[in-house]
């Protein structure tokens, strides 16, 4: 009896840390709609939940990426993710307001930019959103410290720096706007070695 009711209580937790990260997965393909349909013009939208680090894993992913073959192992990780995802999902709900807030801001901000055509402000703009989510992610820190402290328990330490590589990845998911900025920051300073180059070929 005891081991049906596990079986049972597995089966919920495998169910619910499904749908939690579902979820997840579908606030990030809106966010990276919003940010392409804004790529059209000066200044993409802003995702408050990925300013506040927001995340959710997917444990079949995490196990699979830690190569975890017992049984026992896997089913210390499916809990740990299972109680890490619903936590997130409660800081999701109980400041809802907050990150509505926080986009009518940055949409206002945004709108005030485009209409006189100074982007310099978004960056205020955004360092303002920023210091309102701070509580946030603070709650949200805390729950990314609980779930590595226990994997560093339970994990050997090959599978754990493993996970720290894994988390970080999926972490800079969350901002893909700052590698495209260093892309065309990048871009830019090529260009201008290669203007001062032709300049300086036209001189001699």
């Amino acid at each position: 009896m005891k081991q049906i009711k596990n079986n049972i209580l597995l089966v919920f937790l495998v169910t619910f840390s499904s749908v939690l990260f579902s979820q997840q997965r579908g606030n990030n393909q809106n966010s990276s709609q919003q940010q392409g349909q804004g790529s059209q013009i000066e200044q993409p939208k802003v995702n408050p939940q990925n300013m506040a680090r927001i995340i959710m894993y997917d444990y079949e992913a995490v196990i699979k990426k830690l190569k975890i073959k017992e049984a026992p192992l896997k089913t210390i990780v499916m809990q740990a993710i299972y109680k890490h995802n619903n936590k997130i999902n409660e800081i999701k709900t109980f400041n809802y307001e907050t990150f509505d807030n926080v986009s009518t801001f940055l949409a206002k901000k945004r709108n005030e930019a485009t209409l006189n055509r100074d982007f310099r402000t978004i960056k205020e703009s955004q360092m303002q959103a920023s210091e309102m989510l701070a509580p946030i992610r603070e709650k949200v820190l805390l729950q990314k410290t609980t779930l590595n402290t226990t994997f560093e328990k339970e994990l050997s330490e090959k599978q754990y720096k493993t996970w720290l590589k894994y988390q970080e990845a999926e972490l800079k998911k969350l901002n893909p706007k700052s590698a495209e900025s260093d892309r065309i920051q990048n871009n830019q300073h090529n260009l201008g070695s290669g203007q001062k180059r032709g300049m300086g070929r036209s001189g001699y």
